[in-house]
Parts: C-alpha cells; structure tokens; sequence
C-alpha cells in the first residue's frame, strides 16, 4: 500500500498532491466529492441546531458539534488524506445514521424527547443520505487503497462531474432549512405525512379564508351550521348577554376570520410554528405532559380538550414553551391534539405569533373562572353562586391571555388554526357545568 494517495509515510503521491500528475489519478476527485457530500451534511446540522438549542441545550449541542466535525473532516479529506482519517470518517457517520435509525423507530432512551419515535423529514433524510455515501466511499478507499491511483483520461470532465455533485448537494441542503422544508423536521406524534403538518401551521393567510383582492378576508367554510357539538355545547347569546359577557372566552363560535400576510411574514411564522411542532412530538400523551411538569386544569371540553398547564411559563411568549398543553381526554394514554399559550401580560394581548391572525382571548369576564382544587369546574358563565355550590371559588383572571395553536398533525381545525374553539373536538356530550 506504499503507493496509495492516504497512506502515511513516504507515499511518492502525497509529495505530488495538487500536481498535474496528480489530477490524472482517481484519487482527488473521490476525496473532493466525499468533502463537499460532509460539508452539506454539516449545513443541515448547523441549520437545525438553533431549533434544537431551544428545545434542550444537550440536543442543539450536538448539531453544534457534529457541523463542526464533518467540516474538519471534510478539510481534512480534501488537504491531507491518511488511513485514520478515511476511518473516522467511517465511524463518525455509521454513528450518526444509528443514532437517527433509533430516534426514528424506537426512540432515543435519554434527553427531551426519551422513547418518542420522530417522523422522518425531508431534512434528516438528506442528511442521512449524504453520511451514507461517505460512509461507502470512505470504505472502498480503506478497503482498495489502490482505488484512488486509479488513472482518469479525461480530467476535466471528473472535475465537472465533481462540480455537479457538489452543487446539488449544496442545493438540497440550502432547500432543506429553508421554512418550507424545516416543518417537516419538526416530528409529529403519530405518524402523521409532515407535508399536511406544515399546511396547516405555515399558510395561515390562506387556511381560514379567502382573501378577495381587497385586504378583505371571508370567514373560512366550516362545520358551522349551529348544529356541530362545539356550537351546541356552548351557550346562546341570550345566555351570554344574561350572565353579562364581554365578549371573551370561547363564546366565539365559528371560522375565525383570517387576514392576508405577506410572504416575510408568513416565514416569520412558519419557523415560529416549526419551533412548536417540536412540542408536539415532545408530549404526545398526557403522561408525558405530567412527566414534563405539566399538571391537568381541566377536565375534557368539547371543542377544547382537556388543558394541562405549567405555571412557570405564564411569563413570555417563545413558540417552543406553550403553557398549556391540550389532549382529547384524560387518561394518561390520551393523545396530544393541540397547544396553547395562557400568558400573564399586562395592558392587553402580548405580541404573539407573527402577523394579525393569532386572536388572543381572556377568561375575566363575569368575575372569571370558577376553580376547585386549581382545576376549572365552570367557565366565567356561572355566577358567584352556582360557583359555591360547586364547591369551588370564581377567579377573576385580570391580565391573563390565551391563544390555541392547532398544529398537531391529524387534528386540523377548519375553523382555523388559531380558533378558539375546533369543531373537531366536539364529538362528546358536554357534563355539568360545560354542557
């Protein structure tokens, strides 16, 4: 093997490297090809860390990490090619592809998401892809060293052929942390196809409504007939002018109204949305949720599901931290079907997500909620009286806002995806004082 291009030593081709002599050996255009291939890969890690590092700092840390390695290594393979280098490349890269094998089928056993099998996206894909060529072509240089001595008779042509898998290699990193494609990265719960996820979270401005050329947007069609569960659940406007409501809560039935965005905005968004279909794929039971600090504070409510809050983030928006959590029941086995942000911010909504469309609302109105053993056991529409009578106590929660986020992949609401109620969720018979 002393002639080899990567043996260490005295090989006569690694004191010709770059030579003329050398561009007609098969050996720089393998290495060139497998270092823009590591380069790529390292673009897509880099691309992700910061979701990443918003979710848990161990998890954004090893993007960080492996974008670096790659590209050293990709500098390495390019410049001065050994044997051990050829084999790290090996190493580090089956490590990886195992490490993405088992996050996509059983779930990693450690970290924010322990035992949650991820949704394979177009981003990892890609990127397993690329580790996997460098992986065989790093092993047919340590298995036949010989190959890189290998003469080429038409130089320019290996070069433009190394060119051309450069460039798209580059392409398909560049597309594949780009908004479109970062949604898909962000894994559902239930193996839901990504795609429909990101329609439903990112084109706000079109989901809910059709804009007329104007600025005016129409209501979006719906289930919305005054027959569907979440309108008969909910009481009349008679009853709601009677109990004295303002106008908050859930007692806006129907499509919510959409306004058109334009496209910087509606990027702003959909990265706002890919950090919080990370959520998603974090707690997709409700015992996830209480094992992530999350605590039940209500019961199932058509049109709402069943809220599991944490206290510590009522302080702040981050699309990556809603406070509440939302599951079709209560059983720890219970599926996720959306997020919700309940904010303490005082003189109105906090600036939320990106563009008009996320309607904040409040529970103040009528003295506020009734609670029993911090769990609402009515909404503000009960008085001081019935209140007691349920053994609990009316809070007046001045300053204190709310919007849904319905992202979860395969719980789509048609009545938008910042409704505050989705028809969807209705199909149980209210009890008590939600009927």
């Amino acid at each position: 093997m002393g002639t080899s291009t990567f043996d260490a030593g005295a090989s006569h081709t690694d004191d010709h490297d770059g030579s003329a002599a050398e561009l007609h050996r098969a050996g720089p255009y393998v290495r060139w090809t497998l270092a823009a291939l590591s380069v790529a890969a390292a673009a897509i890690h880099f691309g992700f860390a910061p979701a990443h590092l918003d979710e848990d700092w161990a998890h954004g840390g090893f993007f960080l990490v492996l974008g670096w390695v790659q590209l050293a290594w990709a500098a390495a393979v390019a410049v001065r090619p050994r044997r051990w280098i050829f084999a790290a490349g090996v190493v580090v890269n089956l490590a990886v592809i195992a490490v993405w094998a088992v996050s996509r089928t059983a779930g990693l056993p450690f970290g924010p998401t322990a035992d949650v099998q991820e949704d394979i996206g177009t981003p990892d894909v890609l990127a397993t892809m690329l580790e996997a060529v460098i992986v065989v072509g790093s092993a047919a240089m340590l298995a036949r060293p010989r190959l890189a001595d290998r003469p080429v008779r038409r130089p320019r042509a290996a070069f433009g052929v190394v060119g051309v898998v450069a460039l798209l290699a580059a392409t398909g990193a560049s597309a594949s942390i780009t908004p479109r494609f970062a949604g898909s990265h962000a894994h559902g719960t239930d193996g839901h196809d990504d795609a429909a996820a990101h329609d439903g979270t990112a084109g706000h401005e079109g989901m809910a409504g059709h804009d007329d050329g104007g600025g005016h947007t129409d209501a979006a069609a719906g289930p919305f007939d005054g027959d569907s569960p979440c309108e008969v659940a909910r009481p009349t406007e008679a009853q709601d002018e009677a109990d004295g409501d303002d106008g908050q809560g859930h007692d806006h039935r129907g499509p919510l109204p959409q306004q058109p965005i334009d496209e910087e905005t509606s990027d702003k968004l959909a990265a706002e949305q890919a950090l919080a279909l990370e959520v998603v794929r974090r707690y997709p039971t409700v015992a996830d949720a209480e094992a992530g600090g999350y605590v039940v504070s209500t019961p199932y409510i058509p049109c709402i599901g069943a809220h599991y809050t944490n206290l510590n983030l009522l302080i702040g928006f981050n699309p990556a931290t809603p406070s509440e959590l939302l599951y079709e029941g209560t059983e720890p086995t219970s599926r996720l079907v959306g997020l919700s942000y309940l904010l303490y911010n005082q003189g109105g909504p906090p600036e939320g997500f990106s563009g008009p469309n996320d309607v904040w609302h409040g529970h103040s109105s009528n003295g506020g909620m009734c609670f029993k053993n911090n769990v609402v056991v009515a909404l503000e529409q009960v008085s001081v009286e019935e209140c007691t009578e349920l053994g609990g106590q009316k809070a007046a929660l001045e300053d204190v806002w709310m919007v849904h986020d319905w992202i979860v992949p395969g719980w789509a609401c048609s009545w938008g995806v910042f409704a505050a109620e989705c028809p969807e969720l209705g199909g149980r018979e209210g009890k008590g004082p939600f009927a």
